[in-house]
């Protein structure tokens, strides 16, 4: 495998080698379960191992990777009872976020969901295939909502959600869908309407948990191994 270019000079090693492990995972390039070995990424990335080792410590506090004691550093794979508890937990802070951004809501912030939804939009009209990563509604929403560490848990939660959408391939449906409901919401935090906002936001959270669990867990699938 050839060596990887690396920018040396505009960040950290170890930040950038966190970086490209981050996207490899979550865009399921590294599957699940698969062992992260030290030397081997080292070679790819044409790194020590130092930066490698911290990157994995990075990325198994972040949730996506596991390290087991004299065994080494795996891929996490997400279970059906771990996705589920994790959107428990999302849609109680993004519920929250979406309450709180519609208060808050000011002109420039709905300009910006304008725009993104606009993005998005143009973006699914060239590739149907699914929901463009690249456009972020629910980032902005909770960064919207003025509490900082609000956006950070969500942030966090959805990072971890990530494994589960790398198994779970593309849904041209469900992204249609998602963007009539991200309509909805934005329309909501358009009219400052904290409650429905939430709403809003639980329904499509609800859409999106249900086609998860239909694409990547069988249904006779048992909640953990």
């Amino acid at each position: 495998m050839s060596a990887k270019n690396i920018d040396r000079d505009s960040a950290t090693l170890t930040y950038r080698v966190t970086e490209m492990l981050r996207r490899e995972i979550v865009r399921g390039e590294r599957e699940a379960d698969s062992r992260l070995s030290e030397a081997a990424i080292a070679a790819a990335y044409d790194v020590s191992r130092g930066p490698v080792r911290e990157a994995i410590q990075r990325l198994a506090s972040d949730g996506l990777v596991v390290v087991e004691p004299h065994r080494g550093a795996f891929v996490k794979r997400l279970e059906r009872r771990d996705v589920m508890e994790l959107f428990e937990i999302r849609v109680a802070l993004e519920c929250e976020a979406a309450s709180l951004a519609a208060e808050k809501m000011t002109d420039e912030g709905l300009a910006q969901l304008r725009s993104m939804q606009k993005q998005a939009a143009e973006a699914m009209t060239e590739e149907p295939d699914g929901f463009p990563d690249v456009v972020d509604l629910h980032g902005l929403i909770s960064m919207l909502s003025g509490n900082r560490r609000l956006a950070a848990q969500i942030e966090q939660i959805n990072t971890e959600l990530r494994l589960a959408r790398a198994r779970s391939g593309s849904t041209p449906a469900r992204a249609a869908l998602a963007l009539v409901e991200h309509e909805q919401i934005i329309g909501h935090l358009e009219a400052r309407d904290p409650e429905k906002a939430a709403l809003a936001m639980r329904r499509h959270l609800s859409g999106a948990l249900a086609n998860t669990l239909a694409l990547v867990y069988s249904p006779n699938e048992p909640e953990s191994r």
